[in-house]
């Protein structure tokens, strides 16, 4: 069995720490400002129907940087402050990652959300639609909260025509 490549591409978008030398010669907090965030998502959503949004995370600096990141989890997602649409929360593994961008890159995630909110309910939990205008946000999952790499747009959700 060969042993695995270095300079392979994490699936999700990350490159290992053995990956990119000049990547690691950036500090993290030099390397955080050098990187920008951008939420891509239609302005309205309908209940029920997933609709797709793009994190576009971007590396300004002519050269490569690498950050440090303090959890498995490289992005999440957010509407109205509850993580992924879901009260319940999310507590990805405690394992730290690395994430390269090479010179310029711009790495792209996409996510869907259909209008529903997860609660709890006296049978459970139930997933229910949140009409009305709302905060949709993306973040880079830095442990810097000087430094969130962030950004949001409003949404308005809409009942389904029948």
């Amino acid at each position: 069995m060969q042993p695995p490549n270095p300079l392979s591409p994490d699936p999700a978008g990350g490159i290992d720490d053995t990956g990119s030398f000049f990547a690691g010669l950036v500090p993290d907090p030099v390397a955080l400002r050098c990187l920008s965030v951008e939420l891509r998502a239609p302005r309205e959503i309908v209940v029920g129907e997933p609709a797709t949004f793009l994190l576009r995370i971007r590396n300004r600096l002519p050269a490569p940087v690498s950050v440090r990141l303090p959890t498995s989890r490289l992005w999440g997602w957010a509407v109205n402050s509850i993580p992924e649409a879901d009260e319940r929360g999310f507590e990805p593994p405690e394992t730290s990652r690395t994430v390269a961008f090479r010179t310029r890159e711009i790495k792209q995630f996409e996510g869907t959300w259909d209008g529903h909110i997860r609660r709890a309910g006296i049978d459970g939990d139930v997933w229910r639609p949140e009409t009305g205008t709302h905060t949709l946000s993306v973040h880079l999952a830095t442990d810097n909260p000087r430094r969130q790499l962030s950004d949001s747009i409003q949404v308005t959700v809409v009942s389904s025509q029948s």
